[in-house]
């Protein structure tokens, strides 16, 4: 039945387009209505242009019950068009940073970083029972497929968008970690994503901002960032494999003109010499190529998205992520062009037919493989009850917990200051990045600190949403305990959701570098007048480098989510666990699975 589809079907199951706002009057404003009930409108362009798929974001996903019902009506839309194929339901659900659905009901983790801290110890079990719970979960909702894990070695300190989200810097470990953690999600139905290829471990910049460029030479990409690629693809089922929008010169070196006449290196995404020759041919790669988002401002600033799609598929992706954005109804006509303008590029041989119709089928083999049980059902009730039963389950909550625990990272500790004697303080100050972030730690400590919870300890903080530099030297310098729970530098767009919270992202109270200098002054302030510094790091370990020297312990966690609870509390995994690792409750295990530069400082290492 597939092979009777026009070209601009079989075109259209090439696209994979975000809802996450869509208003249904024409208007100049930028559209924030978020789309948590499918519009007639979406649900008719699925049906007429036999749409492949959508990704969604956090702004869809509300409730269960609401979740499964938008799930299920794209779905019911999808079958009724002629290509009767269910779609690819997408999100980002890595786990850590970058998490979509509602923690108050799922499971979200440490991340991938923390994960890589317990491999030493525990090879690759967290990664495969954290893949569990996100299959589990996503499967449950109707999501079938998962743009994760995150493949990337993270090989430089300061990259802006990878860091946490990538298991590690040695590629062994990173390849052994993701190919457990696809597995496991796997086997609960829900189809994984390795991404970014060729890497995006060693860049400097954020694709969601500019166009990266990495300059090594090839034998180091292959041994370090295409590696992790390559053994997941011999050792495993890899259905789908995300692009990078990056220069890789040694990998391609060719041009191409951008919109307004430059010539520039082709992106990864735009190069048959790696979506093509190398991936497939040589690395024998015979899944499904999806682009990175082609909205960030990595192809977006150069590229029209006409030219963009062309490009790609020229260069041999399957599928086009978020090529034109859908918010208003003018959109479906622009979108439908698109379409209409790739099927005559075919039509006049720009495009190979035999190379579409090779795209399509690989594209039908993997729903027949994965989407068997993504048809929608009359009756609702059933899936509802299930998804109550399975999401945010107590055993999965412990592992979360148990992951925390297990990842936390000691790297120093001076003589007899671990655990914290509770006896010896009575003042407690707090540096954090939040004020949140305070009570959350004052909350994780009062339940195993009984002069904390009866209140008879003085406590003050300092946060940098609300700083004043005189007020945190001073109360640094009267307490006798000061716990600095380290400085998140703004988040990158991922962790938010994408490229249309560019214009409406917070700055900061304070810059990361004046943060900085701010937490070096209270830190040596505090240890002059003789109090204990702890040194906590809930992100990148690289950021709590320069202030190592003034710390007595430091310690890494990995993930500072906070969410609030039903009963009014705040939920902190890494807290609690921060908490009871000071006070010699539980033992710190968790190796450092990237190296840091310390002066004058021996990292300790992990008993």
């Amino acid at each position: 039945m597939h092979t009777e589809l026009s070209l601009e079907h079989k075109i259209a199951q090439k696209l994979m387009i975000d809802i996450r706002y869509f208003c249904k009057e024409p208007g100049e404003e930028p559209c924030r209505q978020p789309v948590t009930q499918l519009p007639d409108e979406l649900s008719q362009l699925i049906t007429e242009t036999g749409l492949g798929g959508v990704i969604l974001f956090a702004e869809n996903l509300q409730t269960p019950e609401q979740i499964i019902d938008l799930t299920q009506d794209l779905q019911q839309a999808a079958m009724q068009s002629p290509v009767r194929q269910p779609l690819f339901i997408s999100v980002d659900q890595e786990g850590g940073r970058v998490f979509r659905t509602p923690r108050s009901f799922s499971t979200g983790f440490a991340g991938n970083m923390a994960i890589g801290a317990t491999y030493a110890r525990h090879g690759v079990f967290y990664a495969q029972q954290v893949g569990t719970v996100l299959g589990k979960e996503l499967a449950v909702l109707g999501i079938n497929t998962n743009h994760a894990p995150v493949v990337d070695v993270n090989s430089n300190p300061a990259n802006p968008v990878i860091n946490v989200r990538a298991f590690g810097e040695q590629p062994q470990p990173v390849a052994e970690l993701s190919v457990a953690l696809l597995d496991s999600m796997q086997q609960q139905g829900v189809l994984g994503t390795l991404k970014h290829f060729p890497g995006h471990g060693d860049t400097y910049l954020d694709s969601h901002l500019a166009l990266p460029l990495v300059s090594h030479a090839r034998a180091h990409i292959e041994q370090l960032d295409l590696a992790p690629f390559q053994w997941a693809i011999d050792q495993t089922e890899v259905p789908m494999i995300m692009t990078a929008h990056i220069q890789y010169p040694a990998l391609d070196a060719s041009t191409i003109t951008s919109k307004e006449g430059e010539r520039i290196i082709r992106p990864a995404t735009m190069s048959r010499a790696i979506l093509t020759d190398l991936l497939r041919q040589q690395m024998g790669f015979d899944g499904l190529v999806i682009t990175d988002a082609l909205d960030m401002a990595a192809i977006s600033h150069y590229f029209t998205p006409g030219q963009a799609v062309q490009e790609t598929f020229a260069a041999g992706a399957d599928i086009a992520l978020m090529p034109y954005p859908i918010r208003r109804p003018e959109d479906m006509v622009a979108l439908k062009a698109l379409i209409a303008e790739l099927a005559a590029l075919v039509r006049q041989g720009v495009l190979s037919s035999a190379e579409l119709e090779s795209s399509w089928q690989r594209i039908h083999r993997v729903k027949q493989r994965w989407l068997a049980d993504s048809k929608p059902v009359s009756d609702r009730t059933q899936l509802y009850q299930a998804a109550r039963q399975q999401l945010g389950q107590p055993g999965s909550r412990e592992l979360e917990q148990e992951l925390a625990r297990q990842a936390l990272t000691l790297l120093h500790a001076k003589p007899d200051r671990l655990p914290l004697a509770t006896n010896r303080f009575a003042h407690i100050h707090i540096v954090a990045a939040t004020s949140l972030q305070a009570r959350m730690l004052k909350q994780s400590l009062s339940e195993h600190w009984p002069e904390l919870s009866l209140g008879q300890l003085r406590w003050t903080e300092s946060s940098f949403d609300h700083w004043q530099l005189e007020q945190a030297i001073e109360f640094s310098q009267q307490a006798d305990l000061v716990i600095h729970a380290g400085w998140q530098r703004l988040a990158s767009l991922v962790d938010l959701g994408g490229m249309a919270d560019a214009a409406r992202q917070a700055q900061p109270a304070i810059s990361y570098a004046a943060a900085m200098q701010a937490s070096e002054q209270v830190l040596q302030s505090a240890q002059q007048a003789g109090a204990t510094v702890v040194l906590l790091g809930f992100g990148t370990p690289y950021e709590l480098t320069p202030l190592l020297p003034f710390s007595d312990i430091s310690m890494l966690a990995y993930h500072h989510g906070i969410e609030p609870t039903e009963a009014g509390s705040l939920y902190g995994p890494t807290y609690q666990a921060v908490a009871e690792a000071l006070l010699g409750l539980t033992p710190m295990h968790g190796e450092l699975p990237v190296r840091l530069t310390v002066p004058d400082l021996v990292v300790r290492e992990a008993d």
